[in-house]
């Protein structure tokens, strides 16, 4: 009999792991890195005096009332719906697929009471948290005991999820959805809908699928609007460009610059493009064989290809294009591709610098010398990303390893094989550098290279976890994962 109880002990607790909410960060004074939320659509919005509390996707967002700033963004790994705040404790309560959760906002830390019942409100009262299911039921805060009930008292203060027949009472907000300003997107009347709606008395907040949060002064109608992170954490393509950082997916463009709060831009695109750079303050990108000039709703062709665009740069005198099947150059003041390169592979980067320019290819690395008009073949691999630091070039290889290389290398030595040196890591997936360390996004978190001590350091401040790019400006560490988008300032970095 004691061994069955054992085992039925060993299985509730497999159960509880099994469908734990767990959140990230998980402690807000040890973890000094903050998630980077995405454009989601927002499920419910509450506020206290100072405060607005958001659900966009799985992410708890909190701004400040004041001047809508984003103060602090939380991951679940759960689906949550309704969002309440406790005027009495100064806490929230958040419900999720299997759980009633007590979020404080003093430690960041949560308290789970299970539920799995679907929950259509949650009541807010002196003593005790009230639940709205399939029957009533009452939460005693001290205790944690869960009982049903057959009345809710009157002095309780409600909250659920959208309610579209309140959201129309307020018919100013008439035609009940969104649509982006002209200068934001190819599609300028795709039409992004109301999903949360919450009146405190003083404001109007209005929550969307992917426009962003929406607050409105009750007696001018005044509408002040919150666009807190990229069009989407999922499927992104890091690039820096100065010190502003640009994520390239799907749904478009999401740029932001590292110190200026508040600046989140984009602009949404009809289809992903695969590269981008400002040239003339214009933003222009490749799509398929296509490279264009994007200015507002208007795109303007600027050439194509037969082959697929993979990479774009340029220097002082030209644009250079990398294709599936060789590389490209075009004189700025033309629109017309010229053959350039030293094979017909595709080519995965082109990094000008100083008086030569350096090519990423499939099988081999080149570097062309200006002043010669000469190719010259330097590594026997193929390259995808490069960064310099003090003369010295980072080449990070198709099979994502690191190999280090002089820029003022005399062109006799080339053919040398001790000339390049492959670094000790492996699975490493993109790298950027401060000028000073190559930081490189790998299979077990950042880790940042130190040239003079020819030394890899961990950043422990950050989840050791894959990262897929990484970006370094002049106070932040940006590293994107599979799931969530990481900012750690560099004063935590060690």
């Amino acid at each position: 009999m004691n061994r069955n109880y054992f085992v039925l002990f060993l299985f509730f607790l497999l159960y509880i792991n099994l469908n734990a909410v767990e959140i990230y960060p998980q402690n807000i004074f040890i973890d000094h890195y903050a998630l980077i939320p995405p454009l989601g659509k927002i499920k419910s919005i509450a506020t206290s005096i100072n405060k607005i509390f958001a659900l966009s996707d799985n992410y708890l967002l909190i701004f400040d009332k004041n001047n809508l700033e984003l103060l602090r963004s939380t991951y679940f790994n759960q689906d949550i719906f309704i969002v309440a705040y406790d005027q009495f404790y100064d806490e929230l309560w958040i419900t999720s697929v299997n759980a009633v959760i007590r979020y404080n906002l003093h430690l960041g830390s949560i308290r789970e009471y299970q539920f799995t019942e679907r929950i259509e409100r949650l009541g807010i009262g002196p003593e005790k948290i009230y639940i709205s299911a399939l029957g009533k039921f009452a939460l005693d805060r001290l205790t944690g005991k869960l009982e049903q009930v057959s009345i809710f008292p009157d002095n309780i203060r409600w909250f659920k999820g959208f309610d579209e027949n309140e959201l129309r009472k307020n018919k100013f907000l008439s035609p009940y959805y969104y649509w982006d300003d002209i200068r934001e997107t190819n599609e300028p009347f795709y039409k992004y809908n109301i999903t949360a709606f919450y009146d405190d008395g003083m404001d109007l907040y209005v929550g969307t699928d992917k426009y962003g949060l929406l607050k409105y002064n009750k007696i001018s109608l005044e509408k002040q609007r919150i666009i807190y992170g990229p069009l989407t954490a999922a499927g992104q393509k890091l690039k820096k460009i100065g010190n502003r950082y640009y994520f390239i997916s799907a749904y478009g463009i999401s740029s932001y610059d590292v110190g200026v709060k508040k600046s989140w831009q984009y602009f949404r695109l009809k289809a992903q493009p695969y590269d981008l750079m400002i040239l003339n303050d214009e933003l222009i990108a490749s799509y398929g064989n296509q490279l264009v000039k994007i200015t507002g709703n208007v795109t303007m062709p600027i050439t194509e290809f037969h082959n697929t665009v993979l990479n774009v740069s340029l220097d002082e005198f030209n644009i250079y294009v990398g294709t599936d099947n060789g590389m490209y150059k075009i004189l700025k003041e033309t629109n017309e591709p010229i053959a350039f390169g030293p094979d017909r592979y595709p080519v995965y980067i082109i990094f000008p610098s100083h008086d030569q320019l350096y090519v990423g290819g499939e099988l081999a690395t080149y570097r062309y010398d200006y002043e010669t008009n000469k190719w010259f073949s330097i590594i026997n691999r193929g390259t995808k990303d490069v960064c310099e630091i003090n003369n010295m070039l980072y080449f990070l290889t198709t099979d994502n390893q690191l190999i280090q290389y002089s820029s003022t290398a005399d062109l006799s030595l080339i053919k040398n094989d001790t000339l390049p040196i492959i670094l000790p890591y492996f699975n490493i997936y993109d790298i950027d550098t401060d000028g000073k360390f190559l930081y490189c996004a790998t299979a077990s978190g950042i880790n940042y290279f130190d040239p003079e001590r020819q030394l890899y350091n961990p950043v422990y401040n950050l989840p050791r976890i894959k990262y897929n790019f990484v970006a370094v400006t002049d106070e932040d560490i940006i590293a994107v994962g599979d799931i969530n988008i990481y900012r750690l300032p560099l004063q935590y970095r060690d």
